[in-house]
Parts: structure tokens; C-alpha cells; sequence
């Protein structure tokens, strides 16, 4: 249902006041010169009283009416013109604004409290951002040097407490460097730090060959498909995290012997095939709530793959997805 304009409510309701205050003037001259139905039967008669009921009600009232409501249109449209700007810059601006404010030095009062209220609340959730990305990157600045260290440590002992110890510190120091970096994707977009044009094939094509020796040797396969890839305006860093787990995911659901292709392209798409059961996107949207795992995955893993994943497509304003016919996953970004 569309909304109507103040200023077009305005200039329908001077209208009606005309129209009634036109009809009780006629009222009152039809009573004033005692004018009577049975007086007008005559032609010359009616023909008079027309002519005095228009030049003396009808024409004053339109000439008064009209210029009111013309005018009252231009005077609304005008008071309002700077809310509408306020709110065509917001809508450009997006969350690519960091600081953002409404000016509201040229809002009519009645609308001045209002621009105030929303002025505060933007600062309120800016700052709560700002203190959560800090907060995240202080947790995984204090749990690095330490699990660094204990990885040290656990490379001397030897046996199979010491190999899957080694194990478990590698998924946490992977996990703290994912927070970190989407810490840093926050920071960015809160800066209104520009990203860089980002090659998807040479992206691609890094994560294949640091995944290759891990997927060979667990018996699998990986392999790099391009369909026309395009370049996309983004965090590099972030980009290629994010298909890494995709195909650490990928690795973990495909059986022994079989292969996990990663795809790039059509577009601005980053995507991966794997050759396990397939995930539904009710499922997907399940899993990129935090600490959910699919049944299929790994019982010791952090589960907060595809939740970073969706994370760092959410930053770029992309759209995470999954098809369960072909077994893919993939992330697809507008250009530019």
C-alpha cells in the first residue's frame, strides 16, 4: 500500500474546507435572499441565481482555495526536502560510513528530535561495534603468544599425546588467526578502509596448492576449475581464508579416493565440490550459527567454519550459499 505525502494530505483537506465552507456560503444566501425553489422555475430567474451563486461563492472560493493549496504544497515539500536528503545520503552511504550523522540544522522543529534520537543511537551502536571488534581482536592478541609458544613446546615430546596435543594447538592457532582476521574485516569496514581488486584464479590457485599436500595425503584429491572468473573489489586476506575452509570442509565430508574441486567463476563467484552428501540450505543456514556442526564433520573441530565463512561474505556483501544436487558450495560477490 503506498504511502501518501504529507504535503498531498495537506492540499486535500484545504480542498474539503473549501468545498464546505463554499456550500455553507451558498446555504446562507439562498436563505439571505430568500430564494425559493418554486422562485427559480422561471429561466431568467435561475439563470440570475446561477450567475450570483457563481461569481459570488463559487469563483471567490476557488481563487482562495487553490493559491492555499499550491502554496501549502510548496511550503510542506520544502520544510521536508531536508529529511528526504538525510535519508537519500544515508542509503548511499550504507555501512561503508564509519561516523555517519544526520544533519539536522535544516529539519523543521517538530522533526529536530527526532534526527537527535536517531544521531544518538548511530553513535551508540558505532561505539558497541567498535568495543566488540576490539574485544575480539584483544582475545586472539592474548591467545596467540601463548599458543604459539605451546606449540614450541609440544615439538620436542614425541608419541601420540604429543602428536594429537600438536594437533589440537594447529586448530586453535588457526581458529585465533580467523578471529583476528575477521577483526581486522570489522575494522576496516568501520574505517571505511577501501578494499583492493582481487584476482579469484590467483586466489583460487594459492588455496589449492597450500591444501594439496594435506588433501594427497589423506588420500584425496583437489583440483581448480575456472568458468570465467572476474575481479572483485575486496580483502585478499579475508577472500582466501574463507575458501580455505571451504575446502578443509570439503576434505573432511569427501570419502578416501575422491576429489574436491574448487571453482571459480562464473563472475565474481568462489565456490567448492565435494564429493560427500550434500547439505540442503536449511542445513547451511543451521550450520553458520556458531558452535553447530553437521553430523558429517569432524567431532574435534572449533565448528565455526562455515560460520566464519558466512562472516567474511557478509562483510563483503556477498551471498553464501549451497546446492545440494551437485554438492556445492560457493560465495558470490556483485562486482566492483
Amino acid at each position: 500500500m503506498a504511502r501518501s505525502s504529507i504535503a498531498s494530505q495537506l492540499v486535500v483537506r484545504l480542498c474539503l474546507i473549501g468545498l464546505v465552507g463554499m456550500v455553507l456560503l451558498l446555504a446562507f444566501i439562498l436563505f439571505d435572499y430568500h430564494i425559493t425553489f418554486g422562485g427559480l422555475a422561471e429561466p431568467r430567474a435561475f439563470g440570475r441565481a446561477l450567475h450570483e451563486v457563481s461569481a459570488h461563492v463559487a469563483l471567490p472560493v476557488l481563487i482562495i482555495t487553490l493559491p492555499m493549496g499550491v502554496a501549502a504544497y510548496w511550503t510542506v515539500q520544502r520544510a521536508l526536502q531536508p529529511i528526504e536528503d538525510a535519508a537519500g545520503s544515508i542509503g548511499v552511504a550504507g555501512s561503508a560510513a564509519p561516523g555517519l550523522r544526520i544533519d539536522d540544522s535544516q529539519f523543521p522543529a517538530e522533526i529536530a528530535p527526532l534526527a537527535a534520537g536517531v544521531n544518538a543511537l548511530l553513535a551508540r551502536l558505532e561505539d558497541a561495534v567498535d568495543r566488540n571488534a576490539a574485544f575480539s581482536a584483544d582475545i586472539a592478541h592474548e591467545l596467540r603468544t601463548p599458543l604459539t609458544l605451546l606449540g614450541l613446546e609440544l615439538e620436542a615430546p614425541q608419541g601420540a599425546d604429543a602428536v594429537a596435543l600438536r594437533g589440537q594447538v594447529a586448530r586453535m592457532q588457526k581458529l585465533v588467526n580467523q578471529l583476528m582476521l575477521i577483526a581486522q574485516v570489522d575494522a576496516a569496514q568501520q574505517g571505511g578502509v577501501p578494499g583492493r581488486l582481487l584476482d579469484l584464479h590467483a586466489i583460487a590457485g594459492d588455496v589449492v596448492a597450500q591444501t594439496a599436500p594435506g588433501a594427497l595425503a589423506a588420500g584425496r584429491q583437489i583440483a581448480l576449475e575456472d568458468h570465467g572468473a572476474q575481479p572483485l573489489i575486496g580483502q585478499e586476506e579475508a577472500m582466501a581464508a574463507a575458501l580455505r575452509n571451504l575446502v578443509d570442509n570439503a576434505l573432511r565430508v569427501t570419502p578416501p579416493g575422491g576429489t574436491v574441486t574448487v571453482v571459480v567463476g562464473p563472475g565474481c563467484r568462489l565456490g567448492v565440490i565435494d564429493e560427500g552428501p550434500g547439505l540442503e540450505p536449511a542445513e547451511l543456514n543451521r550450520l553458520v550459527s556458531r558452535h553447530v556442526r553437521s553430523d558429517s564433520a569432524s567431532r574435534d573441530g572449533a565448528g565455526l567454519g562455515l560460520a566464519i565463512v558466512s562472516r567474511i561474505v557478509a562483510a563483503h556483501n556477498g551471498r553464501f550459499y549451497c546446492r545440494k544436487h551437485d554438492r556445492l558450495l560457493a560465495m558470490e560477490f556483485d562486482p566492483g
